[in-house]
């Protein structure tokens, strides 16, 4: 008892039935059909919520960068201009490279493009027997009706230089496996890989090497890109009768506005040559060139079908170029140096042989991208498109009923490989078995 209130000290149980009776009365209260007053929203509560939905918005629009970021690209240049969009830009590719190589301390990589493809079956149509007759006491063959009694030599592969003193298995050799119409003893094609970047072990560049002289290199010009600021619009597509004899396709140059590096393809000037730059151009025989233009080569409407244009040579009479490190306009048309931004690019390049390389890779600036297209025999070697998803190289493989599989080069290419099947905004070019010249 205290002051005649008699006392008793409250146990747990106590307090839960206080509690329960507490909350019964609120109910009450509030009276019938009236719902009990909710437990207030704190703003650390909200904070945290916002953060969790802006954490998955983040994570969502990271996995999906690929497919939006053209658009957004898109959008911002409309909106706050070119040059303030480039520098967004640069801070977007400085930021995913240190998350990149964040994930490599922890989680490791790949460093091979190549380890985790799936077996690819490639259908090769048989050629018919040849016979050869040959005479004795006369010297050489008669070839008689038969002109294709002997074939060329199978394609040379360029020596490789290596890039690290601890090579991959694989790096810097060259492999047929899983190419399309290329066999061991009958290669029409060979692939390695190199990484360029000791600081970036990850950054894996894929090359393509292509037998010049039984394959037909196109330029085609996209509907929109690179004249459609000039309005001159290109085919962007494949023709139909190209497509059983599809080898492989890649992407093109810069837009039209980004540089205005030359094209002239299709009887049409879709950004006027200019000297100076790194430029490629097929010619009316089947054979192409590549080089400096107006040092190595000029166009001639005689003889040449298509040249393209982009930016400087990466490679130049066997060696890396110098100019690889030099700021804009030598990269781009804005004064951030996209020549340093690590991101996907890609590149052809011609050998000693006249071989047709095709390259491409992620987290590379140009010099890094350079340094691998000389270690696999570059002669010359000229910068095509940059960033994801524009970066594709698609192969394509015959099928028993004379149609064409496509599929990607490496399989850690962003967007689909049937793309070039499709009509393109931007330009692109792809080849096509002609061996007319070969046999």
């Amino acid at each position: 008892m205290l002051g005649g209130i008699p006392f008793r000290r409250q146990t747990e149980g106590d307090g839960a039935m206080a509690a329960a009776e507490e909350a019964a009365g609120e109910a009450a209260a509030a009276g019938p059909g009236e719902a009990a007053p909710r437990r207030r929203l704190t703003w650390r509560r909200a904070a945290a919520g916002l953060a969790v939905l802006l954490l998955a918005a983040g994570g969502l629009a990271y996995s999906q960068k690929e497919r939006i970021a053209p658009q957004v690209a898109d959008t911002l240049r409309a909106t706050i201009g070119d040059e303030r969009t480039a520098r967004v830009e640069s801070w977007f590719f400085a930021i995913e490279d240190r998350v990149q190589k964040a994930r490599y301390r922890l989680l490791g990589a790949e460093t091979n493009p190549f380890a985790t493809e799936e077996v690819r079956v490639s259908y090769v149509e048989r050629t018919p027997p040849r016979t050869v007759v040959v005479w004795a006491g006369t010297r050489g063959v008669d070839r008689g009706a038969n002109p294709d009694a002997f074939l060329p030599v199978p394609m040379t592969f360029p020596p490789t230089k290596q890039l690290r003193s601890n090579p991959e298995p694989g790096e810097g050799t060259w492999s047929t496996a899983g190419l399309p119409r290329t066999t061991p003893s009958d290669p029409l094609m060979a692939k390695t890989f190199f990484r360029p970047d000791p600081s970036r072990p990850y950054a894996l560049v894929g090359v393509l090497l292509v037998d010049a002289r039984r394959v037909r290199l196109h330029l085609v010009a996209g509907t929109v890109d690179p004249g459609g600021s000039r309005g001159v619009k290109g085919p962007g597509t494949i023709p139909a009768e190209d497509v059983p004899r599809l080898v492989a396709a890649w992407n093109g140059g810069f837009k039209g506005d980004h540089g205005n590096f030359g094209m002239v393809a299709h009887g049409k000037e879709f950004q006027r040559l200019r000297n100076g730059l790194a430029t490629v151009c097929t010619k009316k025989d089947g054979t192409f060139v590549m080089g400096e233009y107006g040092r190595d080569l000029t166009w001639d409407p005689e003889r040449m079908e298509a040249c393209r244009q982009n930016a400087v040579l990466l490679v130049d009479r066997g060696e890396v170029s110098k100019r690889t490190a030099e700021g804009n306009d030598t990269w781009g048309y804005v004064q951030v140096n996209s020549s340093e931004f690590i991101t996907w690019r890609s590149a052809i390049g011609v050998t000693k042989d006249g071989n047709l390389l095709v390259a491409a890779g992620n987290s590379l600036s140009a010099e890094t991208l350079a340094k691998a297209l000389w270690a696999a025999g570059a002669e010359y070697a000229m910068q095509l498109d940059i960033n994801s998803p524009y970066v594709l190289t698609s192969l394509f493989f015959p099928q028993p009923d004379g149609s064409v599989k496509p599929e990607r080069f490496m399989e850690a290419m962003p967007d689909a490989p049937g793309r070039f099947l499709r009509t393109q905004e931007r330009d692109f070019m792809y080849l096509v078995l002609d061996e007319a010249r070969y046999r």
